[in-house]
């Protein structure tokens, strides 16, 4: 009979493979050219970019223009027929700000009559920049750490970098005078274009005033919030807004999401027998881990499943002694063991109920792990190795504390992939 541990562990390279950007790009690409579209250039940016253009490689018979541009450590494509750059990833660096002057560069050299084909994916809010005119890349890294550890949900997150970028924003877009053909894998809840990569070819439906709200309880250097009070005035010019004539030339499709992964996984369960609900992953990550607990325990039957995914946030401020090591899957995970102990389903081999939290890029925060897949023994098991857990967690330090537990961490390695996280409550028998 199938354990619960091994049927969590069986379901994080399902949602991986359900979001294969080589897959997802081949087969939108069949329908397109069954269409008659044809490409002159084709983009691929972000963490998924090496998959995304595979999946162009036995479609296309002549070879268009290629750029790929993709953080330092996704993977990389062997097809000399790309030219290929890197960038920082999740803080911009000196070559993010090359690889944006060099995406300006070559985007300007498509034809009025040609078609781009941008294959966009997460990642790329990072890994390609172009700091505004009157803003140091500098600049833009100190404000980036800041909004990283700030709790903003992500949307407002991307407002603030659109307001601080050439590109983003439909920035890209507008360095360009060819029709634009979006293909994007989304990491972020709702899948809205403006929000995917910080809505390189979109347009913005926020404003400088509503970057400023944003981080108005942050500490920003004063050269952004001097950038940011000068397009409130309006003496900045502001990002692509809806309704801009220069949208005619953009037809984009989510080909992606964490929504499809959260769908692959939710299909096994309901295969495997379980009663099994779907549901959105957000908030505060250890506040969702006990959600999730107790969300999955109030479910009716002895084998059932709750399928989550999104992104949560950690909110670094406030962490006592500064904030340790882990990311925020790890942080749920941690969290949610806390919840899983008081259970009479035991921890170990002989646990009935499970939390797995999957990034499903591979890369949970900083710390080369993926996530991890804890039960109801694990807080203890974490005491037992000396690790307090619960000032572990209120230090954000879930990556030792999870890691004293042989087992408990994933490793998957950088997947080629990128829609987000994935949260699953198990419970069998």
């Amino acid at each position: 009979m199938t354990s619960v541990h091994d049927l969590a562990r069986r379901m994080a390279p399902l949602a991986i493979a359900a979001v294969d950007p080589e897959r997802l790009v081949r087969d939108e690409l069949q329908r397109l050219l069954a269409a008659g579209v044809r490409f002159e250039a084709v983009l691929a940016v972000g963490k998924a970019a090496a998959g995304l253009a595979r999946g162009t490689r036995a479609i296309f018979a002549h070879s268009p223009r290629r750029l790929l541009i993709r953080p330092h450590s996704s993977p990389a494509l062997l097809d000399p027929g790309w030219e290929q750059t890197t960038g920082g990833h999740p803080l911009p660096d000196r070559q993010s700000a090359a690889a944006g002057a060099r995406l300006q560069a070559w985007l300007a050299r498509v034809d009025p009559a040609h078609n781009l084909l941008a294959l966009i994916s997460g990642g790329a809010s990072a890994c390609v920049e172009l700091p505004a005119p009157d803003l140091t890349l500098d600049d833009l890294v100190a404000a980036h750490k800041v909004l990283l550890g700030s709790g903003l949900a992500i949307d407002r997150i991307n407002a603030v970098r659109k307001h601080l970028s050439a590109l983003k924003g439909g920035g890209a877009l507008r360095a360009t005078r060819g029709r634009v053909v979006a293909l994007l894998l989304s990491d972020v809840p709702g899948d809205d274009p403006s929000t995917v990569a910080s809505g390189l070819f979109a347009s913005d439906p926020t404003w400088y005033a509503d970057a400023l709200a944003a981080v108005a309880s942050l500490p920003m250097a004063p050269a952004i919030r001097r950038h940011l009070d000068a397009g409130a005035r309006g003496e900045i010019p502001e990002t692509l807004k809806p309704g801009d004539p220069a949208l005619a030339r953009v037809e984009a499709t989510v080909i992606g999401s964490v929504r499809t992964a959260v769908a692959a996984v939710a299909a096994e369960a309901r295969r495997q027998g379980l009663h099994t609900e779907e549901g959105s992953l957000g908030g505060e990550a250890a506040a969702a881990g006990r959600e999730l607990v107790a969300r999955g325990r109030a479910l009716a039957g002895d084998r059932v499943a709750l399928v989550w995914g999104g992104e949560t946030t950690v909110t670094l401020s406030g962490a006592a002694g500064g904030p340790g090591r882990g990311g925020r899957n790890g942080e749920l995970a941690l969290a949610a063991a806390g919840a899983l102990r008081e259970s009479r389903l035991t921890g170990g081999e002989g646990a009935r109920e499970v939390v797995l939290a999957l990034a499903t890029d591979g890369e949970d925060g900083a710390t080369r792990k993926a996530g991890a897949l804890v039960d109801g023994g694990v807080w203890e098991a974490v005491r037992k190795a000396g690790i307090d857990p619960a000032a572990a967690l209120a230090r954000h330090d879930s990556l030792p504390a999870l890691g004293a537990v042989h087992g408990t961490l994933l490793e998957t390695g950088p997947t080629g992939t990128n829609v987000g996280d994935l949260a699953l409550y198990l419970r069998l028998g």
